[in-house]
């Protein structure tokens, strides 16, 4: 006599699809998470920005950690703010320094976007090229 077995008698995904399940799910809790952060420093702008970079390809948290990590790097600039919905960076440097527009393009270049535009609102920072 065959025995019929009806429904599910073992894991309904095999081992690597509840795995892929599992970090899809944890890549959207991530994001979720790190999201209200992002859209709150957009509240902290800076009161006066020396400098004001348009950036290509901000579309996360993890790209403004990214391009605020490589930025926070260089000595000239003293603290600066990810402008993630508006895709942009303000940035103060550092009293009686001088920073060019090179070295600011290659830092975002670096951190894999690309600087659209940089802005002196304050030219007396603005270094001459190839400083």
């Amino acid at each position: 006599m065959k025995r019929i077995i009806q429904g599910n008698a073992g894991p309904s995904r095999p081992a690597w699809g509840r795995a892929l399940g599992f970090l899809a799910f944890l890549a959207f809790f991530t994001m979720t998470a790190l999201a209200p952060e992002a859209r709150a420093q957009d509240d902290k702008r800076l009161e006066n920005p020396d400098v004001i970079v348009e950036v290509g390809g901000l579309a996360c948290p993890f790209c403004a950690y990214g391009i605020e990590k490589r930025l926070k790097k260089l000595d000239e600039v003293a603290e600066l703010t990810v402008l993630l919905e508006e895709g942009k960076v303000e940035l103060k440097v550092k009293e009686g320094a001088k920073i060019s527009e090179e070295k600011i393009r290659k830092a975002v270049a670096d951190a894999g976007f690309e600087a659209k535009s940089v802005v002196f609102v304050n030219e007396n920072v603005k270094a001459p090229e190839g400083e």
